[in-house]
């Protein structure tokens, strides 16, 4: 992937290969009041590292699995009696369907963090995308781009 295609790639893009573009993500959220270990739980049982908190249809926070790492197992703290909101954190950083994929990758590594909710156009939680999906679409703009470039060179590739 060359420098303008990532600068052209859009988080739009992002949820199209992931495949969640037209319809919400169906992301997975818990309440404040959630103990960590139904978080947890959770999370395992769809596969994924983050969990939404939100409270009266509006996001307060995120939990993830480094939060637990590191406020929980390190500090030996109990999993099934400590409320998420003791652990989760709580300014939330997130995109819209229109940012720059450089840019959420620049956020995600300065923040070092993996997830970013997707906010629609009202703000409300709409998606999230992870550094894995952002990676899946470079990876899969790369390979595109090689492809288009064997088939120009051997002749296959139409310049009309």
């Amino acid at each position: 992937m060359d420098e303008r295609e990532l600068v052209e790639t859009r988080v739009r893009d992002v949820l199209r290969t992931k495949g969640t573009l037209q319809q919400n993500g169906d992301v997975l959220t818990a309440t404040p009041t959630d103990t960590v270990y139904d978080c947890i739980d959770a999370m395992v049982d769809r596969g994924i590292g983050s969990i939404v908190i939100t409270e009266d249809d509006e996001m307060v926070g995120i939990f993830t699995e480094r939060d637990y790492m590191r406020d929980i197992a390190l500090k030996g703290r109990s999993s099934p009696e400590t409320e998420v909101q003791e652990v989760m954190t709580e300014d939330v950083v997130t995109a819209e369907t229109e940012d720059q994929l450089r840019d959420c990758l620049d956020r995600m590594n300065d923040l070092q963090c993996r997830h970013l909710p997707v906010v629609d156009d009202e703000g409300n939680l709409a998606d999230i995308i992870s550094m894995r999906d952002c990676a899946k679409q470079v990876a899969e703009s790369a390979e595109s781009g090689a492809t288009q470039l064997v088939n120009y060179v051997t002749g296959q590739y139409s310049t009309r």
